[in-house]
Formats: C-alpha cells, structure tokens, sequence
C-alpha cells in the first residue's frame, strides 16, 4: 500500500467516524439546529421547488427508471421515498450508524423489500446488478479525484442507457450582495443585540468570545459535527466547476440551481437569531423569499451564486463518423 492509499483509507475512516458521531447526536442537532436543514418546518418550504423537480423526474421517466444507487444515502430518506413509488433502491454510505438508521426506518415504513443498504466504500463495492439510475444529494464533493471517481461509479454500476440526478453544492459562501448585505444587518445597532455570535463561533469551529485559550484549544481539536466533515474540509475549494464539467461530460437533460438568499437569510435570521419576533416574521416571510429565489435563479448572473445545483444526466450519444 502507498502513502497516498493509506493516506485516503485513513480519510475514510475520519469520514466514517464523522458521519457515525453525528447520527449518535443527531436528536441534540434537532433540538439545537445549526443549520437551516436541521429545522425541518422551514427546511420543507425551502427545499419543496427542489423537490418538485425530482419527484416530476421521476415521474416522467418512471417507465425507464426501476432501480438506482443513492451514492452516500446517509438515514436512506431518498431510497424509503423512492422505494415507495416502486424503484428499488440500493443506498450506500461510509456510515454504519447511517445505514443501521437506513435499514431500521425501512422496516417501520414496510419496505425493506424495495430497498438494500451498504456500509462501506462505493469506490470498493459493486452492485448485483447495474441501475437504471445513479444518483446522490451532497455527497459527490467529498470524493477525491473527482472525475476519476464519478467515471468508475458510472461504468461500474449504472446501466449503458442509464440515467444520472446529482444534486451538489454549486458554489461555496454566499453571493456578494448576499454577504453584504447580511453583514451590514448584523452590524445595525438595532438588529446586531440578536445575533448569537456565540453559537455561530461554536457552529464554524471557533472559539466562542469568553472562553479561555487552553480550553478554546482543547475544544478545537475534537470533532465538530455542526462544521464540515473531514473529507468537506480536505477538498474544500479544490473541485472542479461542476456545471461546466457536467455539460462538458455528458448530456445534460435538465438542470436548476436553488438556494440565493433563502437558506443564508434563514440561518442569519432564525438559526442565529435570538429574537423570537424576528424569528416569527421570517417563518412568515420564508416562502415568499423561496418565490423571490425561484425566479431569480432562472437568470444565469444569479444562477453562479447558487447554493445547490441539480443535474438530470446520460452518456452522451456517440456521435456519427
């Protein structure tokens, strides 16, 4: 084994352990969010013109679509909705807490018959049969090579004529307008008492204002499942501009962009929030700000800035001599 082999196993253990930790406390992330997607009445307004788009995909295509891979499935919410609408849907992830979650949900739900679950590296594992579709909801950025590693998943385990749905962070941090004028709220006498920087601090990894350097040390060296995973952070700035490399790869169906104001504003005005009134007005405002976002990300100056991007994907027809 190379330096370079032991050097990956040893970030897929990191990655594994994360993913494991934060299922062990996921009820404390639920009960404190972090993040907008851990709050999950405002986490459905938000993503709901995402999900529109994947359930008319698959209604559209349910003819050529009955099996798929959901690369990094994580609890197995995407298999248990898609096993319910007849695909059968293989999940796999790093995880073995994950897909223990995966298996046991599948069974309350009664329908462990429609889907399989796998702890382990995709890279590593093949399935029985190949898929009719390849997918997977934010885990494509953690891989390393990623060209590579997304060439191998689509020869090794989709079928010739198969499809590929990527749903994938599109681009890192907030638009410009965005931070701007986000920071000028947190700087405005009358908002700036509301903001907890202690728990944003504690969130991003950094030592909260009161805490003394020894212990700010100590807590900075254990693992933050409210930041990035290992193999996020190690990777962090280095992959490729997805949408180019996608259009460049392969024929590309359909693809959106989500997310320009809505999930930051949600963060900064409710996650992060103290106020309980300020919090109540944005519940309030938050689907006409998924409107607002909705349209605007119809134009390409807006659609760059978008947090996540979706691709609905196939080979590409070779072309006639």
């Amino acid at each position: 084994m190379t330096d370079q082999d032991r050097e990956q196993q040893e970030l897929l253990q990191k990655e594994a352990q994360f993913w494991d930790l934060q299922e062990d406390k996921i009820d404390s992330l639920y009960a404190r969010p972090h993040d907008w997607r851990f709050i999950p009445k405002l986490a459905e307004i938000i993503i709901r013109p995402r999900v529109n788009t994947l359930l008319r995909l698959l209604k559209t295509h349910k003819d050529r679509i009955k099996s798929l891979v959901d690369i990094g499935c994580g609890n197995g919410w995407l298999c248990h909705a898609t096993a319910k609408r007849g695909i059968y849907s293989i999940g796999i992830d790093l995880s073995e807490k994950k897909i223990a979650t995966a298996k046991r949900m599948a069974r309350e739900q009664g329908i462990e018959h429609m889907c399989e679950f796998v702890a382990g590296d995709v890279m590593q594992w093949r399935p029985k049969e190949k898929v009719d579709l390849l997918t997977s909801h934010g885990s494509l950025h953690h891989f390393p090579a990623f060209a590579v590693a997304l060439d191998h998943m689509v020869q090794n385990h989709m079928k010739p004529d198969g499809f590929m749905l990527f749903v994938e962070p599109n681009h890192e941090g907030m638009a410009p307008a965005v931070a701007q004028f986000l920071l000028k709220c947190a700087k405005n006498k009358w908002l700036k008492p509301h903001f907890d920087l202690d728990f944003y601090l504690e969130v991003t990894g950094q030592p909260a204002l009161e805490v003394p350097p020894p212990a700010a040390h100590a807590a900075a060296n254990e693992m933050n499942v409210r930041n990035e995973s290992p193999a996020g952070k190690e990777f962090f700035g280095e992959h490729l501009d997805l949408d180019l490399f996608f259009r460049t790869h392969f024929e590309v169906i359909e693809r959106h962009f989500y997310h320009y104001f809505s999930s930051h504003g949600t963060n900064a005005f409710y996650v992060f929030m103290k106020s309980r009134v300020l919090r109540f007005l944005w519940r309030l405002a938050l689907p006409c700000m998924v409107w607002r976002d909705t349209r605007l990300l119809r134009d390409p100056k807006y659609q760059q800035y978008a947090e996540d991007g979706l691709w609905f994907m196939r080979r590409k027809l070779p072309t006639a001599p």
